[in-house]
């Protein structure tokens, strides 16, 4: 007689068990972001120099690249406030109309960077005509970045802070809780400068290097997530 009793007891458990669980109480989630910028001047210039050989033979080229190279790395070391390194360094074959290597050319690069603008223009100067200019960049010092962002992150959080009391006063609620929060930094941006090869005095040394000014980045730190509006806890 107890095994009827036992069924219904299980039934009874297997359709309390399949009872969706209550759902969680809702809540009033805003997503929001807010930021701080500065701008920053540049520190630093970065120069690119290269040298283009061309020829039948590879190993010629890079005998020729490598000499001027060296010549270059040495000059450069002449100049304390510059630092001097070798860049992209890139061998590739030319064809001819059949489809055949005809011949090759050689790129090699040498790379300036200085935070004395002067210096490091000045030096690229000397260094032409036997290497030419490829390109001059402006940028941001790491050390430069990291106090900027350090000063902004304090703001942008007051900023994220004033958008969500402002948001709760607005909807009517008394306050807020914090949710997640992520932060990210935006920029700078390397200024490229156009500037061709230098020109060439009468004697064939190299003409005054042109003023340079590096102007400034825009720095900016993004605080993003949400908040739940309600009593503050």
């Amino acid at each position: 007689m107890r095994l009827p009793v036992l069924i219904v007891l299980a039934v009874a458990s297997a359709v309390a068990s399949a009872q969706p669980a209550p759902h969680a109480p809702f809540q009033n989630v805003v997503s929001l972001d807010a930021s701080a910028t500065t701008d920053v001047p540049v520190d630093t210039l970065t120069v690119t120099l290269f040298t283009e050989e061309q020829g039948p033979d590879p190993a010629e080229l890079a005998t020729r690249a490598n000499t001027l190279l060296e010549q270059a790395l040495a000059r450069a070391k002449g100049e304390p406030a510059v630092e001097a390194r070798s860049g992209n360094y890139q061998t590739t074959p030319s064809y001819d109309r059949a489809g055949q290597i005809s011949g090759w050319r050689l790129r090699a690069e040498l790379i300036l960077e200085s935070r004395d603008f002067k210096a490091a223009s000045a030096l690229a100067g000397r260094l032409q005509p036997a290497m030419k200019l490829a390109a001059m960049n402006f940028s941001l010092s790491r050390a430069a970045r990291a106090k900027a962002e350090a000063s902004l992150l304090t703001e942008a959080l007051r900023n994220y802070q004033a958008r969500a009391e402002a948001i709760a006063k607005t909807l009517g609620f008394p306050g807020y809780t914090l949710g997640q929060i992520a932060i990210r930094t935006e920029g700078p941006v390397i200024q490229p400068v156009g500037y061709r090869a230098m020109a060439m005095t009468a004697d064939g040394g190299a003409a005054p290097p042109p003023p340079i000014e590096g102007g400034k980045n825009a720095v900016t730190v993004v605080v993003s997530g949400n908040v739940i509006l309600g009593p503050a806890r």
